[in-house]
């Protein structure tokens, strides 16, 4: 059993469920660029061919995980390119792509900062992205303008900018420039306030919902809701990292006095983070007790559930049987894919269900090859249940 569990490691995405993952560019790669510059953030290219079955892995198993979204989305413009038609040509030529899949990650000028090559489970893409990130690090440089005496609007934005893109604290230089700011509201900013507000905690972030109605329309709805939404997942995350129950409390109380009709599915989905990222089986039992209906109903969000608990709580049976009993109940009656059958396979297997999951797994390879999927790691996985 011990085998299986590090296969199932070894072929599922291993993260906090609820995401749709990573979300990319779908316009030119001019129009990439532009946004890069605009925007300050390298672009990830993923170079791939339609032949190449790594590429294909990264798309079914990498890119939709939570973790590699929260982590790619925030910090990277994301853009698929086919390497052997359209712009994919010519950008193969420029950076020498000549495996598969190729990950580069480019600046707003089109310098080429970082490339890497192969297959990556989700935590080496991440640590892949995190080495770019440094590598683009601007800022000492803006730090050195700061420290010299440079107190504009320039360079405190850039430098602040800088500090959220490279994942470092930008609160106390931030904090500085808005205690001299007699106007918050001016263009500069309010714009200022925008990249400023990370956490849903901070003064920073309260300065900038009075300012709200000024911002929806350089922001729109959807980008204030976006932001106030990733600043209250950073308090999440500030609250698994220190243990915290009363931050994971005031980011859901943001959410529910900000944007109600969040605030159902992120206390639940936060709640699960939260327990998950502490490690506390006997919490994260009592939250699925709970799990709303419609996420209930939902076959994608239950499976990514499952598969995270698999990962971090493969031998604790109580939880395993209700994730077992969520994912059968979210199963559809229709039209089932096969990834979910084999989902609920390694659960059953884990909970010691292994008839169960037997059936099953034979259910699952039996539905891929229907349709035309690689059925390999589900026939890997039925071989090595037989031995176990």
């Amino acid at each position: 059993m011990k085998y299986l569990i590090g296969l199932f490691l070894m072929i599922t995405c291993i993260h906090i469920a609820f995401a749709e993952g990573m979300e990319f560019h779908h316009g030119t790669w001019a129009e990439a660029l532009v946004k890069s510059k605009e925007s300050g953030k390298l672009i990830f290219l993923d170079a791939f061919t339609t032949w190449c079955g790594p590429c294909k892995m990264m798309s079914a198993k990498t890119f939709p995980a939570k973790e590699v979204g929260d982590f790619y989305n925030a910090n990277f413009i994301n853009v698929k390119m086919d390497m052997e038609k359209g712009d994919g040509l010519m950008l193969a030529g420029n950076y020498s792509v000549s495996a598969y899949p190729s990950l580069l990650f480019i600046d707003g000028d089109g310098k080429l900062v970082m490339k890497a090559v192969g297959y990556m489970e989700a935590e080496k893409f991440i640590s892949t992205g995190k080495s770019a990130l440094k590598k683009n690090d601007k800022s000492a440089m803006w730090a050195k303008e700061y420290e010299s005496g440079k107190r504009d609007f320039t360079t405190v934005y850039n430098y602040v900018r800088s500090l959220n893109q490279a994942g470092k604290s930008s609160l106390k230089i931030a904090n500085e420039y808005l205690n001299t700011q007699k106007d918050l509201s001016s263009p500069d900013n309010l714009k200022f306030l925008f990249e400023a507000a990370t956490e849903s905690d901070s003064r920073i972030f309260d300065l900038m919902l009075k300012q709200k109605d000024k911002l929806i329309p350089l922001y729109g709805e959807d980008g204030l809701h976006t932001k106030i939404l990733t600043s209250a997942d950073k308090t999440v995350k500030k609250a698994m990292e220190y243990k915290m129950v009363d931050l994971l409390s005031a980011a859901q109380d943001k959410i529910k006095s900000l944007i109600p009709t969040e605030s159902s599915n992120f206390n639940f989905e936060s709640n699960v983070a939260y327990y998950i990222g502490i490690n506390d089986g006997e919490g994260l039992y009592k939250v699925l007790k709970k799990t709303p209906a419609d996420i209930e109903k939902n076959i994608t969000k239950m499976n990514a559930l499952a598969i995270s608990l698999e990962s971090s709580f493969g031998t604790d049976t109580k939880l395993l049987s209700q994730c077992e009993q969520l994912l059968s109940k979210a199963l559809p009656s229709t039209d089932i894919d096969p990834n979910h059958l084999f989902t609920l396979a390694r659960i059953l297997a884990l909970n010691k269900k292994s008839d169960k999951a037997d059936k099953i797994i034979d259910q699952a390879i039996s539905l891929a090859k229907s349709k035309k999927m690689d059925s390999t790691p589900m026939e890997i996985f039925k071989q090595q249940l037989a031995k176990s």
